[in-house]
């Protein structure tokens, strides 16, 4: 890995860090960050109906997978704030209705932030990892596999919007076939 690389990631973990941990002191003192301990955390295989994400019924099938996911902080009351993901993911996106296939690296890492009722705020992306759009989001609809630094964020209705995009954007829908 050059040097180059190497700063750009540094780059964008720095980047993430700021966009997922506002107010969160430096140090590790009282009241500081105390994540708990890493777990396992399993990619499900699913299948989409035509037209959530592709024209098509678009699969996911898992290849090889060893994520891990910890929880970042909670609220007073206990629900979960922010999580951390990271590990290796590999996946088959597939076209059901052809049986057309394409294998992806989805192996990125990720900071989720949830509101107290357990809704997405935001998800902040250091890729590559996987993240679909629907009609009505704020973004062409298509899975995608986003590499380098994305952050989406969720409306209380739930529309999701592309926040910051740095990087590269592959929408699988395009790769299997999908002509919008």
């Amino acid at each position: 890995m050059g040097s180059r690389t190497v700063k750009r990631l540094l780059v964008g973990f720095l980047a993430v860090a700021a966009v997922v941990a506002p107010g969160v002191p430096a140090s590790a003192g009282a009241g500081g960050y105390h994540p708990e301990p890493w777990r396992t955390w399993i990619q499900e295989e699913w299948t989409s109906e035509p037209g959530r994400y592709c024209s098509f019924p678009l699969g996911v099938r898992v290849v090889a997978q060893d994520v891990r996911v910890r929880v970042a902080a909670r609220y007073p009351k206990g629900a979960v704030r922010r999580e951390e993901f990271t590990g290796p993911l590999l996946v088959d996106f597939v076209n059901v209705d052809t049986g057309q296939s394409v294998r992806r690296d989805a192996g990125g890492s990720g900071a989720a932030e949830y509101r107290p009722d357990g809704s997405w705020i935001r998800y902040t992306i250091l890729g590559p990892a996987g993240f679909g759009f629907r009609p009505g989001d704020h973004y062409p609809r298509g899975y995608y596999i986003l590499d380098g630094l994305h952050t989406i964020t969720f409306d209380p209705d739930g529309t999701r919007r592309m926040a910051i995009a740095i990087g590269r954007q592959d929408n699988v829908c395009h790769a299997l076939g999908d002509p919008s």
